[in-house]
């Protein structure tokens, strides 16, 4: 008897498929792993073109580390905006405050 809350997706990496539970009720869960996979097999098609030479082993070693540091990149992005959005909210803040008396 099967999990019927889970939804079982087959993806394809290089030459091989792998299957995947994804809740049913997420369906942007399903759409990303398919996004993702779609897009490591676009880049490591890529690599394995414009690399001659290269065994797939290392085209996923340099899939993996391009996607790394990207997400580390998009990690700090988010972090600076949260810096800078605390940083919007206090100068509304200040604002408000520098305009109350004027408004009485």
């Amino acid at each position: 008897m099967g999990d019927d809350s889970k939804l079982v997706i087959r993806i394809k990496l290089g030459d091989r498929e792998y299957s995947m539970s994804v809740d049913r009720d997420n369906p942007t869960k399903e759409h990303n792993i398919r996004k993702a996979a779609k897009t490591v097999g676009d880049k490591y098609t890529k690599y394995m073109t414009t690399r001659q030479g290269l065994e797939p082993i290392d085209c996923y070693a340099l899939l993996a580390l391009e996607m790394s540091v990207k997400n580390i990149e998009l990690q700090t992005k988010s972090e600076e905006e949260k810096i800078l959005e605390k940083r919007l909210e206090e100068l509304e803040q200040e604002i408000d405050a520098a305009l109350a008396p004027a408004a009485r």
